[in-house]
């Protein structure tokens, strides 16, 4: 029986086999992770936004303020920033939704006389007829089932906001002993290979979370100036909706798009809707060949089809906050491969050279031996 593993259908059989139990190990990984999301996702957010903060960590402790002020004063700065932005965008939308109601209402009307045109049923009996279906659903079982669900969402995303806060705290304040005790478990002629990796790992999300950050706001910022010369109404909250969904890249900055040209085509014409599609085109295009590599570098050397690839699976486990998280985790861990590999590589090459140095000094001491005598 030995015999049919030395040959290459045999070797190509062990191969396959360490290929499923890896296959099957992720697998698990991923179910235990979706499993547990309450406890996965904020852990994920608190790692990535540590990472992204390390910079101003080093600096803090650089003016002289100790662990646990540094931490509170990164993490109070982070808090207050949230809550301004979201503040902000609450207050636009209370402000402008009397008007926008209105707007609203004449756009609608507007779209459905367009469709009409097209050959779009939309007249009053199919109007009613919408209606009818949509108070039935509101009055059965399965209306109540959604509401009782948004209700358990809505519980669960604040424990995840709170469990998140005080992770993120616990980062801040010892994220490096966190990881020179994680390296106590590796062994001892792994631990350089995997200390490279990990700081590798740190260093791309980071450059990756504030590249990402820059790039959103640029958006947002020309998007803004843009809905402002056009009257489109909500403005800055849609502005907020193009700097939030730059964090999924490619899908994010097509659909927070489309959501703003439908707006405009409602709210203020067609000409404001192709308009605002110009702009986001021409914006999109500044992102990928100006900024991103300026902002980024080698922070995000993803092919696009692994990017798409990794956006549905993240969507398809974990919703929104899954194609969030799943392009970052994705360059971290292509980060640390190749942080790993390099460090091996070396690893080897200056073994090869000790041998081939010790081989040469035997040479030379075999060589005077004979000269000697």
């Amino acid at each position: 029986p030995k015999q049919l593993w030395k040959d290459s259908f045999g070797r190509a059989s062990i191969r396959a086999l360490q290929i499923l139990l890896i296959a099957g190990a992720v697998a698990l990984l991923g179910y235990l992770v979706v499993t547990l999301k309450l406890v996965t996702l904020p852990l994920l957010l608190a790692l990535i936004i540590a990472s992204a903060m390390h910079p101003i960590i080093r600096m803090l402790h650089r003016a002289h303020f100790n662990r646990i002020w540094a931490a509170i004063t990164a993490l109070l700065g982070i808090i207050l920033v949230l809550v301004a932005v979201i503040s902000s965008v609450v207050m636009t939308v209370i402000y402008e939704w009397s008007d926008l109601a209105v707007q609203t209402q004449q756009g609608i009307n507007k779209l459905i006389t367009i469709l009409s045109d097209w050959g779009v049923p939309l007249d009053e009996t199919h109007l009613q007829e919408y209606l009818n279906k949509g108070s039935q659903y509101l009055q059965t079982s399965g209306a109540g089932t959604s509401a009782v669900e948004g209700v358990s969402m809505v519980t669960e995303l604040v424990a995840g906001a709170l469990l998140m806060i005080v992770m993120l705290f616990f980062f801040l304040l010892d994220g490096p002993r966190m990881w020179r005790f994680i390296l106590g478990f590796v062994p001892e002629r792994l631990t350089s290979r995997i200390n490279d990796a990990g700081l590798a790992s740190v260093h791309v999300l980071g450059k990756y979370i504030r590249g990402t950050v820059i790039i959103a706001a640029f958006a947002a910022v020309v998007d803004l100036i843009a809905m402002l010369v056009m009257r489109v109404p909500l403005a800055f909250p849609l502005a907020a909706m193009i700097f939030l969904s730059a964090f999924i890249p490619i899908v994010g900055a097509l659909v927070s798009g489309i959501c703003a040209a439908l707006i405009a085509l409602v709210a203020a014409g067609p000409m404001a809707a192709v308009v605002l599609v110009a702009v986001v085109v021409v914006v999109n295009q500044v992102e990928h060949h100006i900024l991103q590599p300026k902002v980024m570098g080698s922070a995000l050397s993803l092919h696009g089809i692994v990017i798409i690839a990794a956006l549905a699976v993240g969507a398809n486990q974990g919703g929104v906050a899954g194609a969030l998280l799943a392009v970052p985790l994705s360059a971290v861990i292509w980060a640390s491969y190749k942080a790993f590999r390099s460090t091996r590589l070396a690893s080897s090459t200056e073994s090869e050279l000790a041998q081939e140095q010790a081989e040469y000094d035997d040479e030379a001491g075999s060589e005077e031996a004979p000269a000697q005598s």
